[in-house]
């Protein structure tokens, strides 16, 4: 009867606890970003975007069409806007590989490309190198990138509230960004706060920006 009992008791607890740690560990488990899942081209966004000094003294709404491009040969993603030129990104990994003036004529590039370390996971940090070759000054200079991910959670724009990393960076010249994303949802940015400090080559400036609406093709 003790033995009988005690096992009983025994098996109840086990029971207890690993329901315990079943369901406190489904329910603190950290997400995991994957990777970006692009938007579908004729993908339209617009955002509220207002900037100062360095970066553009602007104020209203920037709208971004997601096309096909292409950079030395290779296809590319093409976000372009007329106020803010194209930016050119790898199809597979997402990274930004060049920058094309609002004329179309090329304004930058990167060597490697410009991107985040995936998986994204709170508390990631990672620093990358890169060659910034600028075509309006005919010259190239190193880039070294600082990156972290803060956090994960809800981000409230006008366009609605959405389930977002938040990561950080700063580069060797100060400019530093933080950036809320949500790749699962295919949106690269949904909100960005950009500051450069007076030391920076280009001057202060200051740059924020919010997602007013995204609208995807009819299928």
């Amino acid at each position: 009867m003790f033995t009988r009992r005690t096992t009983t008791l025994s098996l109840l607890a086990t029971a207890t606890v690993a329901a315990f740690v079943l369901t406190t560990g489904c329910a603190s488990a950290p997400p995991v970003g994957e990777k970006m899942v692009s938007d579908p081209m004729g993908t339209v966004t617009t955002y509220h975007r207002k900037s100062s000094g360095s970066l553009g003294n602007f104020d209203g709404k920037v709208v971004w069409t997601h096309a096909p491009g292409t950079w030395q040969g290779k296809p590319m993603i093409a976000f372009g806007a007329p106020q803010a030129g194209v930016a050119l990104h790898d199809p597979a990994t997402f990274d930004a590989v060049a920058y094309l003036r609002p004329d179309g004529s090329p304004f930058s590039a990167y060597e490697p490309p410009v991107g985040y370390r995936w998986p994204l996971e709170v508390g990631k940090a990672w620093t990358s190198s890169h060659d910034v070759t600028n075509f309006v000054t005919g010259t190239k200079q190193k880039s070294t990138i600082q990156w972290k991910v803060v956090s994960y959670g809800d981000v409230t724009v006008p366009a609605g509230t959405f389930k977002a990393w938040k990561l950080q960076w700063v580069d060797n010249l100060g400019e530093a960004e933080t950036r809320w994303t949500a790749p699962a949802e295919g949106l690269a940015t949904i909100k960005r706060h950009v500051e450069r400090p007076a030391s920076h080559p280009q001057g202060a400036g200051v740059l924020d920006a919010e997602l007013l609406s995204r609208v995807r093709p009819a299928k």
